[in-house]
């Protein structure tokens, strides 16, 4: 079984913000500080740190299967991200959902900077 630690480090905060948004893209009732996307399903919020973030981002059930005494949905991560109109990044990564109590047992997302935006 897993102990429980405190965190060693500020989380950062576009990582911080992909990983709620992933969460509210799965279990829409779980949004996080996040507003609701807008009508093409682009997500804008501000960071903690200032910043502007447009995200898009869709999630797929990968698979059901159990891990322990746990039922867990597994699902890919893919999307694009943009930071205050100027750099974009390829989003990737995994969620393990819970079945039973709708917990999210893992949040992993990677971001990959594809370069500067063209206006």
């Amino acid at each position: 079984m897993a102990v429980w630690r405190p965190a060693t480090h500020e989380i950062d905060p576009l990582l911080e913000a992909v990983a709620n948004t992933a969460r509210a893209t799965i279990l829409p009732t779980a949004t996080i500080n996040i507003p609701p996307p807008s009508a093409d399903g682009i997500c804008s919020q501000r960071l903690r740190d200032g910043r502007e973030l447009r995200l898009k981002l869709s999630a797929h059930c990968l698979e059901q299967e159990r891990r322990g005494p746990c039922t867990v949905l597994v699902y890919a991560l893919q999307g694009n991200a943009v930071v205050d109109n100027r750099m974009g990044y390829r989003v990737t990564g995994q969620v393990v959902l819970d079945v039973a109590t709708r917990a999210f047992l893992e949040v992993e997302c990677q971001l990959e900077q594809v370069g500067p935006v063209m206006p």
